[in-house]
């Protein structure tokens, strides 16, 4: 399928508020990608909050330990629940010029709302001890024209009362939970010892956990069409040089996790993040094409999920052409059937701007929500494709229960490009609103920040 470029593109560049331009929508904090080879302990968000800075005090010396801040948020015209929300501190800037993060227990926040309401999390991520600090919560709701105001108090040590993610490493795979739910599961096993094993192994994958003790609510290896497996991305069409492989099928090669990054790794009681790096291996055994998947999942209420990917490729062992057609290749999620092989009916709801529709395939689609039925319970899972992303990209569904983005590139021997998507799950009997509205504005709120301005205090 050829990809046409109007009316994509200019739908969404059309879309896009005047509020932030494309340039405020890039990765913050200058993200670099680490070669897990030589991990960097530097972190960085993937949401950024816009900081208007305002000084009132900027002493030469502080105790790391003792810093207070005022803090507001505004939600620049967009009605935001349960919404991801940070800033950043940096020496010389909002923190003392000679700062450096404090060892042990490292720090806490205090995120005291004025008016005396209880304490909300917050969470602390350092950034190395001269690039200072992050520091990320959740808005629970709030509206345009509605200003959120608080203090912020860093001490050192204390820990949340609330759950916190955590992480744990198996044979074949890693679970990440908040507090006692399991949240993700990624497959992490390659095993090319016989025919049935390396069927099994040939894709590593996200697995993504119901909220009912009703296990995945991803499909796995076999069934109807076993390359479809739980959140992958994939490219039936992968040309490198002067050779094409299948990295969608994995016919002869295979997609296999390497390691992670543990300096990138971020747990605590709002976001639970992991850094991995992945080999798309050719017929040879050679790495073709490697990436990184940072993955966070973020607090939410009960019965609903918000996990954001950011996927970098890297072309490396030649010049790459990535392609194939909506229907294979592209970064997708496939639901888990309520039949072995038989799939699972799911409905959808588009973004008010797709357009098309043959062959389950559409155009001008900011995001596609699945709609299926897990045993008792009932799923919505949102599929969001970021601005910054390649374009022109198509969404493709299918009513078996797999849908997602497709775009088209070519990279240069050793160019790099990054992807950016999230995914939202409800379940609709605890959260029924399932309109177009509600999943614009969390699209809305997923690709332009709150507005975050930011004051010293003096301690």
């Amino acid at each position: 399928m050829q990809l046409s470029q109007p009316g994509l593109a200019g739908a969404r560049n059309r879309r896009l508020s005047p509020l932030t331009t494309r340039a405020g929508l890039q990765e913050p904090h200058g993200y670099t990608l680490p070669d897990i080879s030589t991990t960097t302990n530097r972190t960085a968000s993937h949401m950024r909050a816009i900081c208007t800075l305002t000084f009132l005090l900027a002493p030469a010396i502080c105790p790391a330990a003792d810093l207070r801040f005022k803090i507001s948020v505004d939600p620049a015209g967009i009605a935001r629940r349960n919404s991801p929300t940070s800033i950043e501190l940096r020496p010389g800037k909002e923190l003392p010029a000679n700062w450096t993060a404090p060892g042990g227990n490292g720090l806490s926040a205090i995120l005291t709302p004025v008016g005396g309401a209880k304490p909300i999390d917050a969470q602390v991520v350092t950034t190395g001890t001269t690039k200072g600090l992050e520091v990320y919560w959740i808005e629970k709701k709030l509206d345009p024209g509605m200003v959120s105001s608080y203090t912020l108090r860093l001490r050192a040590g204390g820990k949340t009362a609330s759950p916190a993610f955590n992480f744990k490493e198996e044979a074949g795979f890693s679970d990440l939970f908040y507090g006692k739910r399991p949240v993700l599961r990624h497959m992490t096993a390659y095993d090319p010892a016989s025919k049935d094993s390396l069927h099994q192994t040939y894709k590593t994958f996200h697995h993504v956990y119901g909220f009912h003790d009703d296990g995945f609510i991803t499909k796995g290896a076999g069934g109807q069409y076993t390359h479809h497996r739980g959140l992958f991305i994939g490219f039936s069409r992968t040309r490198v040089g002067d050779r094409q492989w299948d990295f969608w099928h994995c016919k002869g090669v295979s997609v296999r996790h390497e390691k992670y990054d543990p300096q990138a790794q971020v747990l605590g009681s709002v976001l639970g993040r992991t850094l991995s790096q992945t080999g798309w291996y050719d017929p040879e055994g050679k790495v073709a094409v490697r990436d990184w998947r940072r993955v966070t999942a973020w607090r939410q209420v009960d019965a609903q999920a918000l996990i954001d990917f950011v996927i970098t490729l890297e072309a490396v062992s030649g010049d790459v052409s990535l392609k194939g057609d909506p229907q294979h290749a592209g970064f997708q999620y496939r639901a888990v059937e309520s039949q072995t092989g038989k799939g699972n009916k799911t409905t959808y709801v588009r973004s008010t701007e797709s357009t098309g529709g043959k062959n389950d395939v559409w155009e001008g689609a900011e995001w596609i929500t699945g709609i299926f039925r897990h045993g008792e319970n009932n799923y919505a899972v949102t599929h969001m494709d970021h601005p910054k992303n390649p374009r022109p990209t198509v969404y493709s569904t299918r009513n078996y229960g797999r849908f997602g983005a497709y775009f088209e590139k070519d990279l240069k021997k050793g160019e790099k490009l990054e992807l950016r998507y999230r995914i939202f799950i409800v379940d609709t009997k605890k959260h029924s609103n399932v309109s177009v509205e509600r999943y614009e504005k969390k699209y809305w709120d997923y690709i332009e920040p709150a507005k975050v301005t930011v004051s010293t205090v003096e301690n």
